[in-house]
């Protein structure tokens, strides 16, 4: 090899080396500059989060006050001046036991601005007009909320003025700590440590002296390790300018950005460190696009190389080599790109870019003052779908959903699949009427059916409906206000949508603790089953009596199965619930007959989500046989709408049940939207007139008119019929000279519990 051979090879050897470091520094740029951008995504993220909980117990506790602002009992106590009847602080526990706000309590004060009664402190007489708040609502009643320091630490309050006709007698504050907060965030795996700005510190007498760092008072109990660790080793006011001048700080083992909570002054009252473990941040789709570009560049080295050696007198053919590679990196990073950001199955938008969407929709539509909405969809009963007909034919029927969904927005909007069968719609520069016509079109486009796999498939959504700005501020908010609604519309029967409002929002909460003390009531055995006698009016005689659960909880008094029976439908205790009753009623009667009682029939009603479950026939054969009751005995009540909502499926549950021995009753017919086509088929025994069809006999036409047909039906298909909510004697003689003589209702007896059923039992008899 000569000279100068041996020196163009070393020549390109160093461009070569030269191309891959500036190649290896621009991508190590770019991926740096993409994590940092990650970095700051979490920040703002933490931020958005910390305030949206912060304005969400101010909202609770603000609730809480007008609430008790009302009281009577606290306004006789302030007139009286008799605090003895008052007892906040159980009010307090039950809080702290039954939702999130954890560390809540009260203080009355009189319109002199003395602290009347406290919740957990004595200071009954004390003067504390002095506080600023209190003078300005001594001097203007008003609702004034604020978080604000003192003596022990930050709080957040809110006093609403108490009146008694027209005239101010004092005020209710209810105070809450960032506890919750901190917990929350910590369950998002935001680390929070609550700093009190050294201004402070003599604000903070009986603050305990060893929580302060650098004169920077720490309100946790048990802040983050790591960084109180790097907090007592830096100045703190380095890391709060820090944070003021680049957002956050990248520490070892996490990332740092500080939150200001200021005064109406803008004095800094509080600096929240929020930080956020390293560890737990995904950056694979990062690491994944670096490496990419890496295996490229090398790629693209060696195939140069090889290029330049073989083509050097072909410098235009190495140019447009050059040129298509390049489009195949651009396309590669753009399929990536594309890839993380969409459902692989539908194509639609995923939830992370559907968030980031809202997050730029928000910032826009504040310059523009326009508004937009989000709608939260979910596939009604998908899953008996995916159980019935395999995966593969529910992901078929989820990609004609997704192709129906985008015909039915316009170009602007944009359709997203969440996860599994939950779908959201993002519609921009829209109003109420423009959103209820899309919903409507949505509807009634999903109940076309959906041909799958050789099977016909017909679908119903159900819609929840959150708008910005009224529903929420953030997409958090907008995104959990939509979900709420979209679960008030499947409580309503599915199938249609709803709007979110405030109540809901008071809805989930009842329902929240309704579930808890339903599934308490259960384990510790806490219902009771009461009988309605069924009679023949013709012959007088008992001929059975339908069992109805009552529920008189502890803690929450009676409750209503109308309240009750929805949440546990819900949530799936109906079919525990359902099976208690079996047990309960079959053992009741059965002590009966054994003491020579002639126990009838025995009507049960059972939940649709009965029929959907699979141990439903295996479970009845297991009561009977651990009872012994007679299954000729036992009578099956479903209501219309429930039965039809799946009607090819519930007929062949009930002809399992037939088989048993078991009778079947529709029960509130009328009421839905059955077909005689499947009436004539569904194995029933007995059609039960509602109550709502019943009450204004033999006034009411149109009742009469409703009645008259279902008795025509009854016959013409050789079924049994009786008529409920009987009261009067008008409407029992109408009945049977109509040709309903079964009837049940308080015109014969209310519901009555076991006891009273049994001597009821006795006196018939005789």
């Amino acid at each position: 090899m000569n000279t100068i051979t041996l020196g163009k090879l070393v020549s390109q050897i160093l461009l070569l080396t030269l191309i891959a470091f500036i190649g290896y520094m621009l991508i190590s740029d770019k991926n740096e500059v993409m994590i940092n951008e990650r970095y700051l995504e979490i920040s703002k993220n933490m931020k958005a989060h910390l305030e949206s909980l912060i304005k969400e117990e101010q909202d609770a506790i603000l609730q809480i006050s007008l609430a008790m602002s009302e009281d009577q009992k606290i306004k006789n106590a302030l007139l009286s001046k008799n605090k003895l009847n008052i007892n906040l602080k159980e009010f307090s526990l039950k809080l702290k036991d039954n939702t999130n706000l954890k560390n809540i309590w009260f203080q009355i004060i009189d319109a002199q601005g003395k602290s009347f009664y406290r919740s957990f402190s004595d200071k009954n007489g004390s003067l504390i007009k002095a506080r600023k708040d209190i003078d300005k609502m001594i001097k203007k009643p008003q609702i004034i909320s604020s978080i604000s320091v003192g003596k022990f630490a930050i709080s957040l309050k809110t006093m609403v003025p108490i009146y008694e006709n027209d005239v101010f007698i004092g005020v209710f504050e209810t105070i809450g700590m960032f506890n919750s907060i901190v917990q929350k965030m910590q369950e998002n795996k935001e680390h929070t440590i609550i700093l009190i700005d050294k201004s402070l510190k003599d604000q903070l007498v009986y603050a305990d002296k060893a929580k302060f760092v650098q004169n920077y008072f720490i309100v946790n109990d048990n802040p983050d390790g790591k960084t109180l660790e790097y907090l007592n080793m830096q100045s703190i006011k380095d890391i709060i300018n820090c944070s003021d001048s680049s957002d956050i700080c990248i520490l070892p083992h996490s990332i740092v950005s500080v939150y200001k909570l200021n005064d109406e002054y803008n004095k800094p009252i509080a600096h929240f460190i929020l930080s956020y473990n390293l560890d737990d941040i995904n950056l694979n789709d990062i690491i994944q696009v670096r490496n990419i570009l890496f295996l490229i560049l090398a790629g693209l080295i060696f195939i140069g190389y090889i290029l330049f050696l073989y083509f050097q007198s072909k410098k235009n053919l190495i140019k447009e080599l050059h040129l298509k590679l390049d489009e195949m990196v651009k396309s590669k990073t753009k399929e990536l790109t594309y890839l993380a950001h969409h459902d692989s199955l539908t194509g639609l938008t995923n939830r992370l870019l559907f968030l980031e969407i809202v997050k730029n929709t928000i910032e826009d539509v504040k310059r523009h003052n326009s508004t937009f909405s989000i709608l939260f969809l979910d596939l009604d009963r998908f899953k008996d779908i995916n159980d019935t007909y395999g995966h593969s034919a529910g992901d078929l029927l989820l990609k004609s959903v997704a192709s129906r969904l985008k015909d039915c927005v316009r170009a602007e909007d944009t359709v997203c699949r969440l996860a599994g069968d939950e779908f959201a719609v993002l519609l921009k520069n829209v109003t109420e009427d423009s959103v209820i016509s899309i919903v409507e079109k949505i509807i009634s486009s999903s109940k076309q059916s959906i041909e799958s796999e050789n099977n016909r498939f017909n679908v119903t959504l159900s819609i929840g409906i959150s708008c910005y700005p009224r529903d929420g501020s953030n997409v958090d908010i907008l995104m959990s206000n939509a979900d709420t609604a979209m679960y008030k519309a499947k409580e309503l029967g599915r199938d249609t949508y709803q709007f979110y409002n405030e109540e809901m929002g008071e809805s989930a909460l009842n329902r929240v603790i309704l579930d808890k003390n339903l599934k308490a009531s259960l384990q510790k055995n806490q219902f009771e089953a009461f009988y309605q006698p069924q009679i023949d009016t013709s012959t007088g005689e008992i001929i059975g009596a339908e069992a109805l659960i009552r529920w008189n909880s502890p803690e929450l008094g009676f409750v209503s199965p109308a309240d009750f029976i929805p949440v546990a439908e819900q949530t799936k205790l109906i079919i525990k619930i359902d099976l208690w009753m079996m047990r309960e009623t079959m053992n009741q009667l059965m002590d009966f007959q054994k003491s020579g009682i002639d126990i009838k029939k025995l009507s049960l009603n059972i939940s649709a989500k009965q029929l959907e479950g699979k141990e439903m026939i295996s479970d009845l054969k297991t009561i009977l046989q651990e009872t012994g009751f007679d299954a000729s005995r036992l009578e099956l009540e479903i209501t219309e709408r429930e039965m039809m909502a799946n009607p090819e499926a519930t007929i062949l549950i009930l002809n399992e049940i037939k088989k048993l021995g078991i009778s079947i009753a529709i029960d509130d017919f009328g009421t839905g939207h059955s077909s005689l086509a499947y009436i004539k088929r569904l194995p029933i025994d007995k059609l039960k007139i509602d109550k709502s069809f019943v009450d204004d006999l033999p006034h009411d036409k149109e009742d009469v008119a409703i009645v008259r047909s279902v008795i025509s039906i009854a016959k013409n298909l050789q079924i049994d019929i009786i008529a409920e909510g009987v009261e009067t004697q008008e409407q029992k003689d109408f009945l049977l000279l109509e040709g309903c003589p079964k009837i049940q209702g308080y015109f014969y007896s209310k519901p009555l519990n076991a006891s009273d059923y049994k001597e009821f039992l006795l006196k018939h008899n005789i």
